[in-house]
């Protein structure tokens, strides 16, 4: 039976402002019309991109993404939307297919707090699944505007860099042709400066988790880590992520605790339920279990990925010695960003994925995996039998589960329960009370 120890604990301090940055960043990007600056519809990381035009707005195609989450109704509504449509569940990625029934029901343009309509100007999408390119064409023919898509090469090395610069260059062409705008080479630097120390900065964030105690959990750092998906280029985003830094540090050494007890620690690989995400964490907690590592929570930094698979963290920015002296010099940094430290361009690389599995386990002191067979992303489950077999032998226990990441119609409540709540008694937990 495992021995059950308590810490101190405490509210996160940052909380609050990181709340108060969040929604200043979401009002900014559907008031980014109002100040004479452009919408931009994107569900992946091209932005750094686009700030050499000036003041923009990011959209996410369906920006009702959190109150579906919160909804089942309404989100049931918006697969419906979309079945409705001929596009079949299933056949592609269910936060893309939800994404999909909001275009349907035309809430895409729709502000989510003044219900006021904001057009958007293009579609640009840095690709690195086929959902994501595929997507990138239909919400340019619903929403009736330009779209472009960058491959990403499942590769790195000195060619995929050139390969990746010369689409960001084109990129740019792109934009000015279609906007009519100036391109300031300037704002783009401090854009790519920005989003190079953030990402840096954030895979700091990620081992300082690697501290027993573990300072913080997945569900604390997943919601951190949205101003990173919605705002990485801005230099606010880097001076918060350096105030949770110094924060996380803080707590290690003071021994402060994510949730009070740590009778083990898992690692969950694979998106979250997003409708439910607090489920498999409430679950584990009742058993002093706290899940402290994982893809989907440490992709949004910038990592040094060996063959094998182990992370660690890459370099700041001020230790590259380089000086972006021209639109070249930003791209090409931007696009070593995609190329050599980005897990989310290298997540088909899937003689990488058993290695990174394990080290991740090890590397932050994991009792045991969880992973998401997840229904509604084909990428994300492939090659996860192979890494739990991997995992096992290196001595790590695991359990999988079945599910979705944006479609509640493909998860069974009782039967996840029983899967995980059988693998936590296996590891010698017992429910507290």
């Amino acid at each position: 039976m495992a021995i059950v120890t308590s810490y101190p604990t405490r509210p996160l301090e940052c909380w609050k402002k990181m709340k108060e940055l969040r929604r200043e960043l979401f009002k900014a990007s559907w008031g980014a019309k109002e100040m004479g600056g452009l919408a931009v519809a994107t569900q992946n990381v091209a932005h750094p991109l686009v700030a050499g035009l000036g003041v923009f707005g990011r959209r996410l195609y369906g920006p009702y993404f959190s109150k579906a989450m919160r909804e089942p109704d309404t989100l049931l509504s918006y697969h419906q939307a979309a079945d409705a449509r001929g596009f079949p569940r299933g056949e592609m990625c269910s936060s893309m297919h939800h994404y999909l029934g909001e275009m349907a029901l035309g809430l895409t343009t729709v502000d989510p707090v003044s219900g006021s309509t904001s057009p958007v100007d293009f579609v640009l999408e840095a690709q690195f699944c086929h959902s994501v390119g595929k997507m990138a064409q239909i919400a340019s023919e619903a929403l009736g505007v330009p779209h472009k898509v960058l491959d990403i090469p499942q590769q790195d090395g000195a060619a995929a860099v050139d390969y990746v610069a010369a689409q960001m260059a084109d990129a740019v062409d792109w934009m000015v042709k279609v906007t009519g705008r100036e391109y300031h080479d300037e704002w783009l630097a401090a854009a790519v400066e920005n989003w190079w120390e953030h990402a840096a900065l954030w895979a700091q964030i990620s081992l300082v988790n690697q501290a027993v105690p573990a300072p913080v959990d997945v569900r604390m750092m997943g919601a951190l880590e949205i101003l990173s998906i919605v705002g990485g280029h801005d230099r606010r985003v880097v001076d918060f992520f350096q105030i949770v830094l110094d924060e996380m540090n803080a707590r290690v050494a003071d021994g402060i605790a994510a949730n009070g007890m740590e009778t083990c620690r898992l690692t969950h690989e694979g998106e979250p339920m997003y409708y439910d995400e607090g489920f498999i964490h409430k679950l584990a907690h009742r058993y002093g279990a706290v899940f402290v590592a994982g893809f989907v929570t440490f992709c949004q930094g910038l990592w040094n990925i060996d063959e094998g698979g182990r992370w660690t963290a890459g370099p700041r920015f001020g230790d590259l010695g380089l000086s972006l002296r021209s639109r070249e010099d930003a791209l090409r940094l931007l696009a070593r960003c995609y190329v050599e430290h980005s897990p989310i361009y290298r997540c088909q690389r899937l003689e990488e994925k058993p290695g990174e599995y394990v080290y991740r386990a090890q590397d932050w002191h994991c009792d045991g995996a969880v992973l998401h067979m997840d229904i509604g992303c084909h990428s994300q489950g492939a090659g996860v039998l192979e890494a739990r077999q991997a995992l096992e032998r290196a001595g790590i226990p695991t359990v999988t589960y079945e599910a979705s990441n944006g479609d509640p119609r493909d998860f069974s409540h009782s039967q996840v329960t029983d899967q995980l709540e059988s693998f936590l008694e296996r590891l010698g937990l017992v429910r507290l009370e």
